[in-house]
């Protein structure tokens, strides 16, 4: 829900999307039950809502079918401290609402969307290293190149990418550091130790930018 196109709902019964955040449905935890609808039937928009244990939060999103210009949507969860399992409609959790909507296995493949696929091996991957002294325009230049060539699906590996991505409810959690600067950079650094070594492990295209 921070990215354009991106439609969320979180544990804290609010939605985003664009970075957005707006109350929305009930709160959701352990042992919940989440399910996750949208309804390309409805005239020129396509209607998102979620379920919560089998009840309906309402809509929660009408996108236009024109902004979306023939993109497909892609089911994702974002965890963090907890394990989840998926269901794509084998554990039957749409109740009544089964009469509007399919389960997602019933669907017939020819209503799926591949998604971009990764390099196949270790040797097409690829490995940018951005140098130049800080306020050079490096971090400008990989964010540019990264969304210019959106088959690559860059990971940018850095400590400035690291704090961006420090938010809370979309707000960048640099905020919250005011006077504290000397905690936020070492646990930025550590982040950026360990995304080092689990991208030594995965077969994906990548960017440093470190100073």
């Amino acid at each position: 829900g921070e990215e354009p196109f991106s439609y969320g709902y979180g544990g804290t019964g609010r939605k985003s999307t664009g970075g957005t955040f707006q109350s929305y449905g009930a709160r959701f935890g352990q042992g919940d039950v989440i399910g996750c609808l949208a309804d390309f039937e409805a005239g020129e928009e396509v209607e998102l809502s979620f379920l919560k244990n089998g009840q309906w939060q309402g809509v929660a999103f009408r996108v236009p079918k024109a902004a979306l210009a023939g993109r497909a949507l892609f089911p994702h969860v974002l965890v963090k401290n907890c394990a989840v399992r998926f269901n794509f409609g084998l554990l039957g959790i749409l109740g009544s609402l089964a009469l509007r909507f399919w389960d997602f296995h019933a669907l017939h493949t020819s209503c799926w969307d591949r998604g971009t696929g990764g390099p196949r091996s270790k040797a097409e991957c690829e490995m940018l290293m951005m140098v130049g002294l800080p306020a050079a325009g490096k971090t400008t230049w990989a964010v540019k190149h990264a969304a210019a060539n959106p088959g690559k699906k860059y990971n940018i590996l850095g400590t400035n990418a690291i704090m961006d991505r420090m938010r809370v409810m979309g707000l960048r959690r640099q905020r919250n550091y005011a006077g504290r600067w000397e905690v936020l950079i070492p646990q930025a650094t550590q982040c950026l130790n360990r995304l080092i070594q689990i991208a030594a492990r995965k077969r994906r295209n990548y960017i440093l930018d470190q100073v």
